[in-house]
């Protein structure tokens, strides 16, 4: 696997116009993820009344269409791409049907259960066909060597966005804020429609860029044909198990061990939020100074060092201090994994395989969740999270040293 540090000439000019535009994919992560993640369950059960079954399942929904998705617009973009259409129109037409979404959701619960669930097809629809074509832009427009700070700008603005919308919400109400995410959302869909430009199709032949090649995807990964590309899948799960613990379990980590009450425990969360700003933008830069896979093993020995301590401090306000520090390591690990993932992916197949490193993310809340709920009964307590954090964090520490990475 090529770790490209000086791949691109020194002189070429950095394409921070691109990479900020690029970035737009964050802030609209940042713009839906918060409010949807706050307010979506409100709307259900307020549909539904208590029924938790029914709540679980309609829940599920988003779930079923990322699984559904994800896959599917990695394959079609391919074939876009390979005809010569480009993938940015996949990406306009999500953030179009998210943008719609948004606007209606505060009103669909006056249609009863029918009208949210219409409400969240339409919306995670638009989100999940926009995914995986935006993350295989990534490798297309920005040259190998900036690709790290390009995905540390998509992160830098997805925690922002998330920041900044949830104080809207509180500051103007649920409506309001959905409505600003909706104007918002088409905003971004314009600025990617006036700045980005694909470049010239390559010379793949259209047969190679079918759905069929999700599967032949699946089948390159396992049988390591790729160099280096299993080891990134499995790195990124473990980062995204470590992620899904904390987001999961904290609140009632935080409320047993230090006797708080939950709404103190947001401070933690604000915290980590903080350290993802801080963090994200020189993660990137270092991953194009030092070489990706040297910025992921730096960024893991922090995490593992500071979830360690994070164990053993009795201050809640030294919690807050040292999530904020775990935060912003685990940016330098989540914004060169896929840039690393990614480079000996050839352009034909980027959309599939793109499709294939969201699905292992997503893979670590199918199975982190269970597994940690498994492990807490097994202590009889909460109190070991930070510790299994930092053992998933070692982990995947150990995967990247493994990469095998020619400068």
């Amino acid at each position: 696997m090529i770790d490209a540090v000086s791949e691109t000439p020194r002189q070429e000019a950095t394409p921070y116009l691109t990479c900020a535009i690029i970035g737009l994919a964050g802030l609209f992560a940042g713009v839906t993820g918060p409010l949807l993640s706050n307010f979506v369950p409100l709307f259900v059960r307020q549909a539904l009344g208590d029924h938790r079954t029914a709540i679980g399942f309609v829940m599920a929904i988003d779930n079923v269409l990322l699984l559904l998705l994800v896959p599917w617009s990695g394959a079609t973009s391919d074939r876009a791409s390979a005809r010569g259409r480009g993938r940015l129109g996949l990406v306009l037409g999500g953030c179009l049907l998210a943008a719609v979404g948004m606007a209606l959701f505060p009103f669909s619960v006056s249609f009863g259960i029918a009208g949210v669930i219409a409400a969240i097809v339409v919306l995670y629809t638009g989100i999940n066909i926009q995914r995986t074509p935006v993350q295989a832009l990534i490798a297309d427009l920005v040259p190998s060597r900036y690709r790290s700070l390009a995905t540390g700008s998509v992160m830098f603005q997805m925690c922002v966005g998330a920041v900044v919308f949830l104080m809207l919400g509180r500051l103007l109400g649920m409506r309001t804020a959905f409505l600003v995410g909706a104007v918002t959302v088409l905003a971004i869909a314009a600025a990617f429609k006036v700045a980005l430009r694909e470049p010239p199709v390559s010379g793949s032949p259209a047969a190679e860029a079918t759905f069929r090649s999700l599967f032949d995807a699946v089948l390159t990964a396992l049988r390591g044909e790729l160099p280096g590309l299993r080891a990134v899948f499995l790195a990124s799960f473990l980062v995204q198990l470590t992620f899904q613990t904390f987001t999961t379990w904290f609140s009632l980590h935080g409320t047993e061990r230090f006797g708080v009450r939950p709404e103190d425990v947001t401070i933690g969360f604000i915290a980590w939020a903080m350290g993802g700003v801080v963090g994200a933008l020189p993660g990137g830069v270092i991953g194009v100074r030092i070489g990706r896979r040297n910025a992921m093993l730096l960024g893991l020995g922090v995490m593992v060092a500071s979830l360690v301590a994070l164990h053993f401090v009795t201050s809640f306000t030294a919690v807050a201090l040292l999530l904020a520090l775990v935060s912003a390591a685990w940016t330098f690990p989540s914004v060169n994994a896929y840039p690393l993932f990614v480079e000996p992916v050839p352009p034909a197949r980027r959309g599939v395989l793109a499709a294939l490193f969201l699905l292992a993310m997503a893979l670590a809340g199918v199975i982190g969740d269970p597994l940690n709920g498994a492990l807490f009964d097994l202590f009889d307590s909460y109190q070991p999270m930070f510790l299994m954090m930092a053992v998933y964090s070692a982990l995947a520490f150990l995967v990247v040293r493994r990469i095998d990475v020619a400068n």
